[in-house]
């Protein structure tokens, strides 16, 4: 029993050491302009499907493809 706790606790150790990397890196990668992006277009999507669905997803989908494709020419592919 205490080799199955110790080999837990190491196993756990191991998890959290990795999610810890992995949270950090998530945190870096985003900037307070993708936050007022990202919410902005929520908002502008949720007030026109009030309007008529159709017309929200076309235009986020619209905007989000414009975007990404802005991003792509720019940055360049890695």
């Amino acid at each position: 029993m205490a080799k199955l706790l110790k080999s837990l606790s190491l196993f756990v150790g191991s998890l959290r050491s990795s999610l810890n990397v992995h949270v950090s890196a998530a945190w870096q990668a985003f900037d307070r302009r993708d936050v007022f992006f990202f919410g902005g277009l929520s908002m502008l999507g949720y007030g026109l499907y009030l309007y008529s669905p159709s017309v929200s997803f076309s235009v986020c989908g619209g905007i989000l493809l414009i975007v990404g494709l802005a991003g792509y020419l720019f940055e360049g592919a890695k």
